[in-house]
């Protein structure tokens, strides 16, 4: 047997580590709660907003939208790699292809339209959805709204076929230490991991302006979320550093996490970060970045260690979240989108507004998953569930 073969065979053989499905499931339904609290935060910018504000929504908004993307794309880099070495290309490409690149076309035709029209009806106008979706849409319109994040995956698992034999040479950075070290070694891998997304934000943020767009890509934020990708890729064989922490220090973690998002929360109102590098000095700007990417990881970090030892588990609710999740989420944006906008147009104070918002997105979202999408099986491969989940009793 050769050695590819080996290490093929060992990692196809791994123990599923059920808390890492469940947190990515965390991750995802996480949005369902961000993209209802950011209609009525102060600051956060997005198509629906509430006439009655509150910057408590605001602190939510970024401290969710500082780990949970980064946190998805860096299990997304770590189970890309698993299966790329696990299958032959042929493999690997189809089974992308239906995990992502269907839902990702589907869901940006489907779903993704709804973040605009809602635009035109806050604007005033008074376009029919069709018209709208005919006529303005799909005329040069396009835009993936809330799936930007699997237009991204789609291009880093692209990029990550073509360099790989570049970038995983970086996993030397992480050269394990004594097991008896189990915090030296995760304390470590922080910091490098910290490292690689702090120096590949800063670069790329020379060159270009946060909101800076060529084809829905953001080159600052396809930098910054691909070093998150590209750490994931490299802990394979090396689970032990990150991916199963051996200590529980979640005080030191949270701790630090806690401190380091307050100074990127106070920074950011300094240091704007759509504005151009430096203008408010190029040290803020490098502080700004560097609290933002440690914070990330050390949120990640914790959230890891939080998982693995209170949800290491896999039940029937479980796997029902784990097969639903990314459905679940494709279908949420233009649901929370309707019910905001007939909520914010109520007389009911913001947080009667928030609870009554949140409770219909999930009740809506959920009954449409459960009886419409679970029971069928060409929805469910069109939204990128590869089997067939158990029919409702």
């Amino acid at each position: 047997m050769s050695s590819r073969q080996f290490v093929v065979k060992k990692e196809s053989n791994q123990k599923r580590l059920s808390y890492l499905d469940n947190l990515r499931s965390f991750a995802l339904l996480l949005g369902l709660v961000f993209h209802v609290a950011i209609v009525y935060a102060a600051e956060i910018k997005y198509p629906l907003r509430n006439e009655q504000k509150s910057e408590i929504f605001d602190v939510f908004g970024e401290w969710v939208h500082i780990f949970r993307m980064p946190l998805f794309f860096f299990l997304s880099g770590y189970f890309t790699e698993i299966i790329f070495r696990a299958k032959s290309l042929k493999d690997f490409l189809r089974m992308r292809i239906f995990r992502i690149f269907i839902p990702t076309v589907v869901g940006i035709l489907l779903f993704a339209p709804m973040q605009s029209y809602v635009s035109l009806l806050q604007a005033g106008e008074t376009v029919s959805y069709l018209d709208f979706y005919f006529r303005i849409f799909l005329n040069g319109n396009i835009r993936p709204s809330h799936l930007w994040f699997l237009y991204f995956l789609i291009l880093f698992t692209v990029l990550h076929i073509l360099i790989r034999k570049l970038t995983l040479p970086l996993s030397a950075l992480l050269k394990k230490e004594p097991s008896e070290k189990s915090f030296v070694q995760e304390w470590k891998t922080i910091t490098v991991f910290a490292f690689i997304s702090f120096t590949g934000t800063c670069l790329i943020n020379l060159f270009f302006m946060k909101d800076d767009s060529w084809y829905a890509i953001e080159p600052v934020n396809f930098v910054y979320n691909y070093t998150f990708f590209l750490c994931g890729s490299l802990l394979v064989s090396k689970e032990i550093l990150i991916l199963e922490p051996q200590s529980d220090r979640f005080w030191i973690w949270g701790t630090l996490a806690l401190l380091c998002f307050w100074g990127f929360y106070e920074i950011s109102r300094i240091d704007p970060f759509w504005s151009y590098f430096g203008y408010t000095g190029t040290w803020r700007r490098v502080l700004h970045i560097f609290l933002k990417c440690t914070a990330g990881w050390l949120m990640i970090r914790l959230l890891i260690g939080v998982f693995q030892k209170f949800f290491d588990f896999k039940n029937a609710k479980t796997e029902y979240m784990r097969t639903g999740s990314l459905p679940i989420y494709l279908i949420h944006h233009p649901i929370s989108l309707l019910s905001g906008y007939l909520v914010v147009h109520t007389s009911f104070g913001i947080t009667t507004k928030f609870l009554l918002h949140l409770f219909l997105v999930f009740v809506f979202t959920l009954v449409i998953y459960h009886f419409i999408i679970r029971p069928s099986r060409w929805i469910n491969l069109i939204l990128g569930n590869q089997t067939q989940p158990k029919k409702n009793p």
